[in-house]
């Protein structure tokens, strides 16, 4: 977000951001759409609200995602077991408070009496212990046997993090209590619907009051500058997960909610996602279902793998562990398909199906002569739109019917020590032409200037690819760190604008300038092209 914020205030600054018909967005990119919705296209006031300096889930530090790239899960992190323990935590009512409170006691008690091991069973090491200690314990008591397991000034500070559970605490009771409206009226909800309240509430107070419960096609019909056609179209682009699908999109806009995928290639107004329609025909009409931050949650879930990496190591703990984390999952949503009762370690993550964002009804269930995976399921699961390794949200700007000339693209991917080395765009290249393997160059990273593909083939689009790398500041941060205090907001801002600038050095710009008019030019029978953009071309142009 923080990066290609930065490139579009850039664009902005050169006048560019004007010329936009459409801007397309997944993951951290369908923050900056929620951001300039927000503030109805004016690129000046992007970032003004956003909370940055507080964490986006309340008692969640930071972590750094190791190696493995996030869209084929995560195996190694720098989590600790506090961490664990907060983060596979929700707010709840106080019937569900009491009700946790009395299991979370008796699995405690289960796991002292059945744990034989002499280290496992001191109470300080007890994962459970600690797990109530974090919820539960008054802020200025602390259990004997804890106070004598401090050490060090870390133990002590640990115990003093504690006493701001009450904080913490309400902010999920308060995140639960803004979601229940919706399950209160029938509809499935998931972990995103809470992760799509916590995006709002970092948006600061002001923001908050005004979109919580706002419609994404409302916001839109509202909007002054989208009325008088002075912004681009946005476009939200989510993954499908029904029954193991790969690379299958969909995409949101103001005007429709579907897919282009030959699967589907069938649209919905987006003003009535949530209603029921069955073979085509409206049977209820529900307006509301498109809540902003909730497509924004859908489209960037990515935390969701957070969430299956924590359930795959509280499954290698003991079986009273697993069974009180499946409870917190439970009291949170989050329940398990298909899970034998007795055995908690049957369920595996294919069944895990509430992690995903669930749009249910299916607008398209069983429509007339579609016969297809996504007709025949009344639910449709979306996830993050980088979760198949496709996270550069290219496809859609290539539909031939919107006519594009010419695609920006910002690939702020984590390929290789966190920054990008190419390999997202050649995915998306092989799913738009899997008949022919699609080479890249071999090239340094980070690139001196972007790469321009397909200049000479006039019948698509001009593609012009822009990778993150360091300029003036270290750009790749961790996908998980959340919380940026002002100066790092402000290099990281600047080191975007530095990506679409080429440190702001004026042959890169008039060469940009010269790529931008290229189809125009192709398709003039009067124009030719100037003699420095023939010089440009053979530069950029591969």
């Amino acid at each position: 977000m923080l990066t290609g914020t930065g490139f579009i205030k850039q664009m902005s600054d050169w006048k560019l951001f004007d010329s936009l018909t459409y801007v397309s967005g997944l993951s951290g990119g369908s923050w900056i759409l929620m951001d300039l919705i927000t503030h109805d296209f004016e690129v000046d006031l992007m970032l003004t609200d956003w909370n940055l300096d507080d964490g986006l889930l309340q008692g969640i530090p930071d972590f750094v995602v190791r190696q493995k790239d996030l869209v084929s899960g995560i195996e190694e992190s720098d989590l600790t077991e506090e961490a664990l323990l907060k983060r596979d935590w929700s707010g709840f009512d106080n019937e569900e408070f009491r009700e946790f409170r009395e299991i979370l006691d008796m699995e405690v008690a289960l796991f002292d009496e059945e744990t034989n091991d002499e280290g496992l069973g001191k109470r300080s090491l007890n994962p459970l212990l600690r797990l109530r200690q974090l919820l539960f314990d008054d802020d200025d008591e602390v259990e004997e046997p804890l106070k004598g397991s401090l050490k060090d000034k870390n133990d002590t500070a640990q115990i003093k993090s504690w006493k701001s559970v009450k904080r913490i605490i309400q902010f999920y009771i308060d995140l639960h209590m803004e979601v229940r409206p919706k399950k209160m009226k029938g509809f499935p909800v998931s972990f995103t619907d809470y992760l799509g309240k916590a995006f709002i509430r970092n948006l600061g107070s002001n923001v908050t009051n005004m979109l919580n419960g706002s419609s994404f096609s409302r916001l839109f019909r509202e909007s002054k500058s989208f009325k008088d056609f002075k912004a681009p179209i946005p476009i939200v682009v989510a993954n499908c997960k029904n029954e193991r699908l790969k690379n299958v999109i969909f995409e949101f806009t103001p005007f429709e909610f579907g897919s282009w995928n030959p699967l589907l290639r069938l649209f919905v107004k987006l003003e009535y996602l949530g209603s029921r329609i069955r073979s085509g025909i409206a049977e209820r009409c529900v307006k509301n279902f498109d809540d902003v931050g909730f497509i924004t949650a859908t489209s960037s879930s990515i935390f969701n793998n957070a969430l299956i990496y924590i359930w795959n190591m509280t499954a290698k703990s003991s079986r009273e562990t697993v069974k009180a984390i499946k409870t917190i999952m439970g009291l949170f949503g989050l329940e398990m398909a298909g899970t034998d009762s007795n055995d908690v370690r049957s369920s595996t993550l294919d069944q895990i199906k509430a992690d995903y964002a669930v749009y249910h009804p299916n607008p398209f269930f069983n429509y007339p002569g579609v016969d297809s995976i996504l007709t025949t399921n009344d639910h449709l699961y979306l996830v993050d739109g980088g979760e198949d390794g496709e996270n550069i949200p290219l496809r859609p700007l290539l539909i031939p019917e919107r006519k594009v000339d010419v695609v920006l693209i910002l690939d702020s991917s984590s390929d290789n020590q966190n920054f990008p080395d190419g390999r997202k765009l050649k995915n998306v290249m092989n799913q738009l032409n899997p008949e022919k393997a699609w080479s890249f160059p071999e090239l340094e990273f980070p690139l001196e200037h972007p790469l321009a593909f397909g200049c000479f083939d006039k019948d698509h689009p001009l593609l012009l690819y822009f990778s993150n790398g360091q300029h003036s500041y270290r750009s790749n941060t961790s996908t998980f760190k959340i919380v940026y205090d002002e100066s790092e907001i402000g290099r990281m801002l600047m080191n975007g604008r530095e990506v679409f600038s080429s440190d702001f050095d004026e042959h890169h710009r008039n060469c940009l300038g010269c790529l931008l008019i290229k189809r125009t030019l192709d398709r003039s029978a009067y124009l030719s092209e100037p003699s420095f953009c023939r010089d440009c071309y053979d530069e950029y142009c591969f």
